[in-house]
């Protein structure tokens, strides 16, 4: 973050507007104190694909990162504390949006429709969470990385949802973080995207980096962030929507 970034955060910091009436820790903002975690959806990390709505709005363009549920864009690149993995699965339907998921990867816990059926069911029982032959799944696998924004500490937590063309990506960033002998949230990474192309067309896929290992300030605030979300964390709803673009079909096997 630049530091005329940093100077923004901070002046929209001080200009909140908190009575103190609020409950629990902190600047708990008045009026919420009878929502818990369960109320909410965690904002996704969008990496903006050609076909997003903001691009379509002419408010971003395609590789730059997005909050999908404040629609902030926050440019080309974001700086990130990851806190903890967890895997769930994603059916889309195209006019329908997501009409089947699994929170765990255990077991369906919703579908609409047609997927209604599924509910309650294994997920390995499923028709499409697994491939075929050279088919890739419909039921697919999502790996969720609930992170802190860097010189954010305070605000919600927004998670990377990476599936299908992110799986590699996905993979790569867990097996990084992994042999780091560290806990996950000891360290600070970049999010950016780059630009690929097939014979469907042009989509940008995630690009994660190692920048630091973070302060202890950083460390301190992840860790306390960890501690309220983890045990609940087949609790967490990842507001999910399909990124559309080229190449949305493909999936690492």
């Amino acid at each position: 973050m630049s530091e005329k970034e940093k100077e923004l955060v901070e002046t929209q910091e001080s200009n909140l507007r908190l009575s103190g009436d609020g409950q629990g820790v902190g600047k708990q903002p008045a009026g919420f104190d009878e929502v818990d975690k369960d109320d909410l959806k965690m904002p996704r990390l969008a990496i903006l694909q050609g076909l997003s709505k903001l691009c379509a709005e002419g408010k971003g363009k395609m590789g730059q990162i997005a909050n999908s549920i404040t629609r902030e864009i926050y440019g080309d690149s974001v700086e990130f504390i990851p806190l903890f993995m967890f895997k769930s699965r994603a059916q889309f339907q195209v006019g329908k949006g997501l009409v089947m998921m699994s929170r765990d990867n255990i077991t369906v816990t919703m579908g609409v429709d047609e997927y209604e059926k599924y509910i309650d069911m294994s997920v390995e029982e499923v028709p499409g969470a697994s491939w075929t032959g050279k088919t890739p799944p419909t039921f697919n696998l999502v790996y969720n990385v609930p992170s802190l924004i860097v010189g954010r500490l305070s605000e919600f937590p927004a998670a990377l949802a990476m599936m299908k063309t992110a799986v590699k990506s996905a993979k790569d960033f867990i097996s990084t973080a992994r042999y780091s002998g560290e806990d996950m949230f000891a360290r600070v990474y970049k999010l950016s995207a780059k630009i690929k192309s097939n014979e469907k067309g042009t989509y940008a896929v995630p690009v994660i980096e190692f920048v630091r290992r973070a302060t202890d300030e950083e460390y301190t605030a992840a860790k306390r962030v960890f501690d309220q979300w983890y045990r609940r964390k087949r609790d967490i709803a990842v507001d999910l929507e399909e990124e559309t673009g080229a190449g949305e079909d493909t999936q690492v096997e």
